[in-house]
């Protein structure tokens, strides 16, 4: 029984090694990806990033830097929990508001969803699809990487 306690001590100290050696690594690549987290500060400083609807209980906010081994798209995403048939059309009102354009066509944009994009400095293309959850609105931001092309190593 020694023995296998022993074993299992080193398993787990080489598992939070490898670990720790992963994430550290995965944020320097992923300073290659997006340097200073160009993407994502183009997100966070989206007038959208601020805005509080009316009757919101409290946003929540999960933000995305692009924080991988590869080279994902930055994101943002904001939760206004509240009613949603009333912060679903003000926040598409804001949207609009804000300089972003709903598109159709092949994005079908129904009474609970909406495809929006928006061109900003630099040429660079951010998404974001707005939907109507049960208890909450939601809003998924998104934003190239800046290397095209690359995916990891």
């Amino acid at each position: 029984m020694r023995g296998w306690g022993r074993w299992a001590i080193g398993l787990i100290l080489i598992w939070i090694a490898i670990f720790t050696a992963h994430n550290l690594f995965g944020t320097s690549w992923s300073n290659h990806c997006d340097p200073g987290n160009a993407q994502f500060n183009l997100l966070k400083s989206d007038p959208i990033a601020s805005f509080h609807a009316q009757g919101e209980l409290f946003t929540w906010e999960n933000d995305g830097p692009d924080n991988s081994w590869l080279c994902s798209d930055a994101s943002l995403s904001l939760s206004y929990v509240g009613d949603p048939s009333a912060l679903y059309p003000e926040i598409k009102a804001n949207m609009g508001a804000s300089g972003w354009t709903e598109l159709g066509g092949v994005y079908v944009s129904d009474a609970d969803s909406s495809v929006f994009q928006k061109d900003v400095a630099g040429g660079v293309r951010l998404n974001a699809i707005v939907r109507k959850q049960p208890v909450w609105a939601e809003v998924d931001l998104n934003a190239p990487g800046l290397h095209p092309g690359e995916n990891g190593f």
